[in-house]
């Protein structure tokens, strides 16, 4: 079940990357998206241990 939910969340955030639509015009918001998505895998992976 970790393992998808990894999946989903890497397909959910390159598909925000890669999209025309952005909330914030710039590279801001993607940097904010990255980093949220690092900690939300850390967090998956220490949940797993």
């Amino acid at each position: 079940m970790k393992g998808s939910t990894k999946i989903i969340l890497l397909i959910a955030v390159i598909a925000y990357i890669v999209s025309p639509v952005d909330l914030v015009p710039g590279p801001i918001d993607d940097i904010i998206v990255l980093l949220l998505t690092v900690a939300a895998n850390k967090r998956l992976k220490n949940n797993d241990e």
